[in-house]
């Protein structure tokens, strides 16, 4: 358990305006769960009624634009934000729908919940946030890992499926990320997470025996291993969350990037362009994050104005960091924003 408290800075806000931003919204959180799991469903129908036909090119066309789509039904975001229970009003409803996207992409829920709790809580602090842990640009944004993104994903399909039969067999020291481990022995969620990942296994392993016994190949592809491959847009987005800045800072507003992005990147994401606002105030769902954003403009730093801008900072962050290893990027800031809260060790000097 770590044992550790930060005094996090954080942009104030009308109370009453707050508590209007933090209410949920059961149309809003399912027309966004029903739309990924139609475009799922949709995908798939089109890519094996293509297989049935035998036309190989429309076909790996249409798998390829579902493997992209399925990186966003994952943690890079459908995972993500149902994982912060703040989607559906219904808590028992958020989590069914929580479970069945982690079933999609190779999530573990009971894992990535408390993992992800500890990123919020010690937001890229060196040595304690080891979900993302901070480090040059060029570590990410580099041709071996590009190829991986815009193919087959192998360092992700064998590091997930080594957890995963880890955890099944009894080894929860296992971990997806650099926890070491994550729960400490008599930890009680140490359980359910290997229990998940039985069911994992044997739940895509019966579905791959129906595939095969229906000769639906294709299905092997779209249900069980199509999260594996074409992520590159979602490690795009990843990489655009806190790559390039500062660590072990109690202010968001220099260890997160917040981006103004388009309606389909908006949408495949969850809002989640929005990163600083997400973790200053974790409790508000996606879908209020626009307005949110609009809110602390005026305390925040002046965001990148697209996606495409966005990815091209990363770049110019990787060049300069060639010529100066201990470059960080830190944002403009608007006249009206308040002091950014350093540490003593990463104060500009």
């Amino acid at each position: 358990m770590i044992d550790k408290k930060i005094d996090w800075y954080r942009t104030r806000l009308d109370p009453a305006a707050l508590r209007g931003l933090t209410s949920r919204n059961n149309l809003k959180g399912l027309l966004r769960i029903g739309s990924f799991l139609l475009i799922f469903c949709c995908t798939t129908v089109v890519a094996v009624w293509l297989f049935l036909r035998q036309m190989w090119v429309p076909m790996v066309v249409v798998c390829f634009v579902h493997s992209v789509f399925l990186t966003f039904l994952s943690s890079a975001a459908g995972v993500h934000e149902l994982s912060h229970g703040t989607v559906l009003t219904n808590r028992k409803l958020n989590d069914f729908f929580y479970y069945v996207f982690c079933f999609l992409s190779w999530s573990n829920p009971v894992h990535f919940r408390a993992s992800h709790a500890y990123h919020h809580q010690f937001t890229v602090y060196r040595g304690v946030d080891l979900e993302v842990i901070q480090g040059p640009v060029s570590q990410k944004l580099n041709w071996k890992n590009m190829i991986f993104w815009f193919t087959f994903n192998a360092p992700q399909f064998w590091r997930w499926m080594k957890v995963t039969f880890l955890h099944a067999a009894g080894r929860q020291e296992a971990d997806y990320f650099s926890w070491a481990p994550l729960f400490d022995r008599n930890d009680s969620r140490r359980r359910p997470m290997m229990r998940f990942a039985r069911a994992l296994l044997a739940g895509h392993f019966l579905l791959a025996v129906l595939f095969v016994c229906a000769h639906l190949w294709v299905l092997i592809y779209l249900v069980t291993f199509g999260v594996f491959f074409a992520n590159f847009l979602g490690a795009f987005c990843a990489a655009m969350q806190h790559t390039g800045l500062s660590e072990s800072t109690p202010d968001w507003r220099v260890t997160c990037h917040t981006v103004e992005c388009g309606p389909v990147i908006r949408f495949l994401y969850w809002n989640m362009n929005y990163h600083i606002e997400h973790h200053m105030f974790a409790a508000v769902p996606f879908y209020n994050l626009p307005k949110l954003h609009g809110l602390v403009a005026p305390d925040f730093p002046v965001p990148q104005r697209s996606f495409r801008s966005m990815i091209l900072l990363l770049f110019r962050i990787k060049s300069r960091q060639r010529r100066n290893p201990a470059y960080v990027f830190v944002p403009d800031f608007p006249p009206t924003a308040s002091p950014v809260r350093w540490s003593e060790s990463t104060a500009p000097r």
